[in-house]
């Protein structure tokens, strides 16, 4: 996608973060409401608050689609086209999670592993899988990876924008935690090591966009690592006997920073990094 320099627009890169941060915060607390004081069911106000961040999201771009009428397009959400680098793109992360588990178990980093595939666990995960598309795979790849960062590309070379990006991603968390803390009285606290995994989950979220040319494999790269993390690496985040996998660790969270972080991401960028130079090297001869 080749775009002037000049029609750059920083009130636009402002705009889309605002908006985003107002409407994570808007749904997020809505279902929290619901979820503390109301008694609602935890996974129904989840969802609830997915529905209304994805709303909110479909209606901005449904509002800003007839002022920019080639917006999706401009952001690579239109209909997907099969090629070979699209099928590897979405193939990778699942190759990378399985390989992760065989090599944890090889290594010794976990011991007595067992597949946990019952019908309460895979219902669990599929119901989660819809939740975390709708409250934060879709809407933040849209606004992120998406608007900011074609936004960003009409000013910036790619390398530029693909390290520029991350930085409004760890920023877009902390205005919304900032506005709980004002607002709500909710407590502030942002770790070093949560500012970290946002920055490189970012890189290889947009590195995915990148290379497959489709928003799509961004948005299930975030889905697979979002449930591989909860259902996998963490051992089950909100109830230990939902675990797909269950296993013994050495060290306990080890499994979080080996499969998660470093094989997920890490190698994500690391393979995705070395195709993009070779396919530059191939364009220049």
């Amino acid at each position: 996608m080749k775009v002037k320099a000049l029609s750059f627009s920083m009130k636009r890169i402002l705009l889309f973060i605002v908006l985003v941060s107002l409407f994570l915060s808007f749904s997020g607390n809505i279902g929290q409401y619901l979820i503390d004081s109301q008694g609602m069911n935890r996974e129904l106000g989840m969802f609830l608050q997915g529905i209304i961040f994805t709303g909110l999201t479909i209606s901005f771009l449904y509002i800003f689609k007839k002022k920019h009428p080639n917006v999706l397009a401009d952001i690579d959400l239109t209909g997907i086209s099969l090629s070979p680098k699209l099928i590897f793109g979405l193939i990778l992360p699942f190759l990378l999670l399985i390989l992760g588990v065989v090599t944890a178990s090889v290594l010794g980093i976990v011991e007595n592993v067992r597949l946990n595939l019952t019908g309460s666990v895979l219902v669990a995960v599929g119901i989660n899988t819809i939740t975390a598309f709708l409250y934060e795979a879709f809407p933040e790849e849209v606004f992120i990876r998406g608007l900011i960062f074609t936004e960003l590309r009409k000013k910036f070379s790619f390398v530029a924008s693909l390290f520029l990006q991350p930085l409004i991603f760890v920023c877009i968390p902390i205005i919304v935690i900032a506005l709980g803390a004002i607002l709500f009285g909710q407590p502030f606290a942002v770790g070093i090591d949560y500012v970290i995994l946002l920055y490189v989950f970012g890189i290889a979220l947009q590195l995915y966009r990148h290379y497959t040319g489709v928003l799509w494999a961004s948005i299930l790269f975030h889905l697979v690592y979002l449930e591989a993390t909860r259902y996998i690496a963490m051992g089950g985040v909100y109830d230990p006997e939902m675990a797909l996998i269950t296993f013994e660790e050495s060290v306990e969270g080890m499994m979080t920073v080996y499969l998660s972080f470093l094989y997920i991401i890490i190698l994500s960028i690391v393979i995705l990094s070395i195709l993009i130079f070779i396919d530059r090297k191939r364009k220049n001869k």
